[in-house]
């Protein structure tokens, strides 16, 4: 039996009565299942109808089946059951106690003998199978445990009015014709799909900062960030922090001053949107930053290490790491609401039964890199509408946390969740979800920045994520913070300035192009490039500029544009050097002459106040 099956939404052959001559065994029937789902939309929300096949085939000549019974976990709500044989509608016995609802059935006249089939026909509705979260429809469906002897198939007939397409398959289909999907012969114990390329998550956070010192100290927090499968849309962030920067790893960080024991309230209001492929504007960015975060993305530390190296010897590849802490650990529920010590890789290794979910990541991270593997831990939230199948334990606002690998031929970070494998039986190595936003990733350091939900003073609920289905706005807008341009240049020099940008959106700016636009000038570099610039983040760059034109006076004029968006507009004026050196030497002139006026009229002043003297 799976691990959790009493939790899990799997029908489950609990009993066969049987009419026989002799004890009945695997091999004397067959038994072939058909589930077909019907979804209807109603109302904002998704009632799914359900036929269930059951084909017996006899084996033997002296065994037949006469009884059937199926049990369905209580939380597996079904309703309006009817049952039939090849005959005919039959009668169904519903049994519900405090942890299943059982249905038997019974045979009105069965076939009997080697090769005779008989089948059971059961519909009932379902409400909450097929669930309408935010953007998507997510599906978790039954499948039945060790069903060797015959097949097995699943069929979904979505809504013919809908333009939901399915997006995520654990395991993939076999085939879909128009709305219609079919699994036949599924080897998991369930099937989770979800229907919808992106989700949307409102997120409220917040930050409880204190400064115990007797001097003002700099706080960096973590906002959610911007990364390869995540977008994040910010409304408001208050108080607002005194500047924000991405760190090596991609961390979105704000850093606030607080005076001697201070204690100050950061909110963050926003929404992330979640992909289920690569953004393609992160690409190359990814490409490009990973050359510097090799020298650290092998490194081990206190969490991250292994000195049983035999236990994994076998180990080569990432999926081999994947599937073995997967396998090798055993969720611990009693953790999750314990005040946890973070027991790192090598303790769990030695400790299988008290893992909770830092742990599956701290084994996955450390034995990827212990392989040569560039690995990282990523803190943030899991959206679950199953706290058992899909458990989160990292602090008292229940966060989660999964591993990346970097896929050296794609050249992409690659999520996985051996957590939610390990509880929940999906397939999270071949294809992952639209449930987990990103608060913070850990690569070079295992435990900084603390992820949302972490600042704490005190016990509170600091985390509030709620799936929608609304669209946010973006807002794009850069903007010129400061250029300094003199008044008049030569036609001989070279200036330099420095021209500050900033990222007045809502949004993470991605290679944006500065272009300058001029009039007789010639300025280096003619574009910028910004890889990228987050909200509210600075960015200096240094510019040369000179006249392009010789022995005249002009106006010069500089525009600076985004994506064809004037930003900035000046002038200034063009004078020839010659004219220039000619004016600064009539100036040193008239000074030298002003000068010697001034002492003559002051030396005539004393001696006319020295007659005045002698007179009186």
């Amino acid at each position: 039996m799976f691990k959790l099956q009493h939790l899990l939404i799997i029908f489950i052959l609990a009993c066969l009565s049987l009419f026989i001559i002799r004890p009945v065994e695997a091999a004397d029937f067959k038994s072939d299942y058909q589930f077909e789902y019907f979804i209807a939309q109603e109302s904002g929300n998704l009632a799914t109808s359900v036929n269930l096949n059951i084909k017996i085939t006899n084996l033997r000549s002296d065994v037949y089946v006469k009884k059937f019974s199926i049990n369905f976990p209580k939380n597996f709500l079904i309703h309006n059951i009817k049952a039939f044989d090849d005959k005919g509608e039959i009668g169904a016995d519903i049994i519900i106690s405090d942890d299943k609802t059982k249905v038997e059935m019974e045979f009105s006249d069965p076939q009997i003998g080697k090769g005779s089939v008989n089948n059971f026909f059961l519909k009932f509705d379902q409400d909450n199978l097929f669930k309408v979260n935010g953007n998507v429809w997510e599906v978790i469906l039954p499948t039945v445990e060790n069903n060797d002897s015959g097949s097995y198939s699943v069929i979904v007939h979505l809504p013919s009015n809908t333009d939901k397409k399915i997006s995520i398959a654990k395991p993939s289909p076999t085939r879909i014709s128009g709305n219609t999907i079919f699994w036949e012969n599924p080897g998991t114990r369930t099937i989770y799909a979800v229907f919808g390329n992106k989700q949307y998550y409102k997120i409220n956070l917040t930050y409880h900062l204190k400064n115990p010192r007797v001097t003002p100290v700099y706080i960096d927090i973590a906002f959610p960030p911007d990364t390869l499968y995540q977008k994040v849309y910010i409304d408001s962030i208050s108080p607002k922090p005194v500047l924000t920067y991405l760190d090596e790893d991609g961390n979105y960080l704000g850093r606030y001053l607080l005076t001697p024991s201070q204690e100050k309230l950061v909110s963050f209001s926003g929404t992330v949107e979640i992909f289920t492929q690569p953004r393609s504007e992160l690409i190359n960015d990814t490409a490009a930053k990973i050359q510097k975060q090799r020298r650290y993305l092998l490194t081990s530390n206190q969490y991250w290490q292994i000195s049983d190296l035999e236990k994994i010897a076998n180990l080569k590849t990432a999926s081999d790491i994947y599937y073995f802490v997967a396998n090798y650990l055993d969720y611990n529920y009693k953790r999750v609401h314990a005040k946890n010590v973070r027991l790192g890789a090598d303790n769990i290794l030695k400790n299988p039964d008290q893992a909770v979910c830092v742990e599956f990541t701290d084994l996955f991270v450390a034995i990827a890199r212990e392989k040569g593997i560039l690995a990282r831990e990523i803190q943030g939230f899991g959206f679950s509408n199953d706290p058992q199948l899909q458990p989160l334990s990292l602090t008292s606002d229940i966060l989660h946390s999964w591993p990346e690998f970097f896929d050296e031929k794609r050249k992409l970070w690659v999520p996985v969740d051996p957590t939610w494998e390990n509880t929940s039986g999906i397939d999270y190595w071949n294809s992952f979800d639209l449930n987990h936003i990103t608060f913070a990733i850990h690569g070079k350091n295992p435990d900084y920045p603390m992820s949302a939900g972490m600042y704490k003073t005190e016990n509170s609920k600091d985390i509030l994520v709620r799936a929608t289905a609304a669209i946010p706005k973006e807002k794009e807008e850069i903007a010129v913070n400061s250029v300094n341009l003199p008044k008049r240049i030569n036609d001989k020099l070279i200036y330099k300035t420095k021209i500050t940008f900033v990222n007045s959106s809502n949004v993470y700016l991605w290679d944006k192009v500065i272009s300058f636009e001029t009039s007789n000038l010639d300025v280096s570099p003619k574009r910028i490039t910004i890889n990228v610039l987050a909200p509210m983040q600075k960015k200096e760059f240094n510019v040369e500029y000179r006249a392009s034109i010789k022995n005249k006076q002009d106006k010069a004029k500089l525009n600076i544009y985004a994506s064809d968006k004037l930003l900035f507009a000046g002038s200034f004026n063009i004078v020839p050097y010659y004219y220039e050196i000619s004016l600064k030497m009539s100036l040193f002139i008239a000074g030298i002459g002003l000068f010697f006026l001034t002492l003559k009229l002051l030396k005539k002043s004393r001696l006319g106040r020295k007659k005045d003297q002698l007179s009186s």
